[in-house]
C-alpha cells in the first residue's frame, strides 16, 4: 500500500521547469559531481571500437582496449579540434585526430606527430588527452567528470547496484535502446516514470491499467526510492511471466521492481525484461533521454536460448518503441502546462499513487531551492512553507 493516505501538494514552481538560473544550479549541484551511464558493453563488440558522446557539454570518446573501456576528452591537444565527430567507429591501434593526424595510445599519450620536428622543443609525455574515470556495473558503462566522486557502487547504493549486476550482466542482450532529445525539462521525464496514474490514459495498449494499490510498496531513502508491485495475484500478468520464465530457465519472481537514484537514474522491470534509463539536462526546456532495455534468454552460445532471444528481442523492441512513443507524445503538453504563468484555480495536486513525485520534488528543493519571487501551487493552496509540506507527508 502507499505510504501517504491523502493527496500531497505540488512543491515545484514554473521556474524549476523553465528558468536558466535554476537549470545552472541543478547542473552544478546534482549533475557535475555524479556518475552517468553513457554506453553498454555490447556496443563495443570488437577491440578498438569506440563511441562518442557529450556529457553535460563535455565531448567524450569511449574506447575499448582489451576488456576495458576508457574515456577521454574528445579534443585533440594540438589545436583543439574534436578527434572525431563520428558517433561510432574503430581505432584498432591508436586514436587518430581527424584534422592533422596526431595519434594517441591507450593511455592518451601522444605516440605519433606528423612533421614532429616542426614542433621542437617538446618533452616526452608533455602532451596528451585528458582521461576520465570509468567504472562498470554489469555491462553498463559509467563515466564521471568529478575526480573526487565516490566509487560507482557506493554512489548507486547497494539496492540499485545489485539490481544492475543481476539484470544487465554480460549474459543479457540489449533488446532495444533509445537515445533522443526531448522537448521538455528533464524533471518532466522523471516525474512521468515515477507514477502509474497516467497509464490507463497514455498507455492503453501496453500497461493498460493501474496497479492494484494493495499490491504496491514504496520505500524512501536519502538518495533513492524503491517501488515494488507484487502481481502474483493478477493472473493475466502472472501467467505470462510464468510462461516466459519457463522458456528462459530464469527464476520466477512475480514482482515489478523500480528504483530511482536521485536525480536522474532509473531501473525497472520484471521477468526477462528490465530497462535502464538516464536523463541529461540540456537546456531549461530540453533534455536527452537515454534508455536501454535488456532481456535474458538463457546462456549465450546455445541454440534454444538463441531462438528465444530472437523472439524476446522482437517483442521487447516493439514494446519499448510503443511505450517511448506514447510518452514522447505527451511531454510537450506537460512542458507547456508546467511553464505557463497563468494557472487554473486550485490544483497542483499529487495523489497518494503519485507520492514518489512528492519525494523527488523534496529532493530537488533540498538541492537547488526555489526562485525567491516565485510562489508555488502548494503555497497558493495553503501550504506556506516547505516544513508544512513535509508535515503533510512526514513518512516519506
Amino acid at each position: 500500500m502507499f505510504v501517504s493516505q491523502t493527496h500531497l501538494p505540488q512543491l515545484l514552481d514554473t521556474s524549476h521547469y523553465s528558468d536558466e538560473g535554476v537549470h545552472q544550479r541543478e547542473r552544478e549541484t546534482m549533475f557535475q559531481s555524479g556518475w552517468h551511464c553513457l554506453a553498454a558493453w555490447d556496443q563495443f563488440p570488437k577491440e578498438g571500437d569506440y563511441i562518442t558522446s557529450n556529457l553535460l557539454g563535455t565531448p567524450l570518446i569511449l574506447w575499448r582496449r582489451q576488456d576495458q573501456i576508457r574515456a577521454f576528452l574528445n579534443v585533440c591537444t594540438h589545436r583543439f579540434s574534436m578527434l572525431t565527430d563520428r558517433p561510432t567507429g574503430c581505432f584498432q591501434k591508436n586514436m587518430k585526430c581527424q584534422y592533422h593526424g596526431w595519434e594517441y595510445d591507450e593511455t592518451g599519450n601522444t605516440c605519433r606527430i606528423p612533421d614532429a620536428q616542426s614542433f621542437r622543443p617538446l618533452k616526452k609525455g608533455e602532451l596528451g588527452l585528458k582521461e576520465y574515470r570509468v567504472e562498470m556495473v554489469g555491462q553498463l558503462v559509467f563515466v564521471t567528470l568529478n575526480p573526487q566522486a565516490p566509487p560507482l557502487r557506493e554512489y548507486l547504493g547497494e539496492d540499485l547496484a545489485s539490481l544492475c549486476e543481476e539484470r544487465f550482466s554480460k549474459q543479457h542482450h540489449i533488446t532495444y535502446w533509445f537515445d533522443r532529445e526531448q522537448p521538455c525539462n528533464w524533471k518532466i521525464v522523471i516525474e512521468n516514470l515515477l507514477e502509474s496514474y497516467h497509464i490507463e490514459n497514455v498507455h492503453p495498449r501496453t500497461f493498460k491499467r493501474f496497479p492494484v494499490p494493495e499490491h504496491c510498496t514504496h520505500t524512501f531513502h536519502d538518495t533513492y526510492d524503491y517501488y515494488i508491485h507484487d502481481f502474483k495475484d493478477e493472473p493475466d500478468s502472472a501467467n505470462t511471466e510464468r510462461f516466459v520464465c519457463h522458456l528462459t530457465g530464469q527464476p520466477l519472481d512475480l514482482k515489478w521492481r523500480h528504483i530511482l537514484r536521485y536525480p536522474n537514474i532509473a531501473v525497472g522491470g520484471s521477468g526477462p525484461f528490465y530497462y535502464f534509463l538516464i536523463v541529461f539536462p540540456l537546456t531549461p526546456t530540453t533534455c536527452r533521454l537515454l534508455t536501454y532495455t535488456f532481456h535474458y534468454s538463457g546462456p549465450r552460445g546455445r541454440l534454444w536460448p538463441f531462438l528465444v532471444h530472437r523472439v524476446l528481442k522482437r517483442y521487447g523492441k516493439y514494446l519499448g518503441q510503443q511505450i517511448n512513443q506514447e510518452d514522447a507524445a505527451i511531454y510537450p503538453g506537460i512542458q507547456i502546462g508546467n511553464t505557463t504563468q497563468e494557472r487554473p484555480h486550485g490544483g497542483g495536486l499529487i495523489s497518494a499513487r503519485e507520492e514518489r513525485i512528492f519525494a523527488f520534488q523534496k529532493y530537488i528543493l533540498s538541492q537547488v531551492g526555489r526562485q525567491p519571487a516565485q510562489q508555488t501551487v502548494a503555497e497558493q493552496n495553503g501550504c506556506h512553507s516547505e516544513t508544512a509540506c513535509e508535515e503533510s507527508a512526514s513518512n516519506l
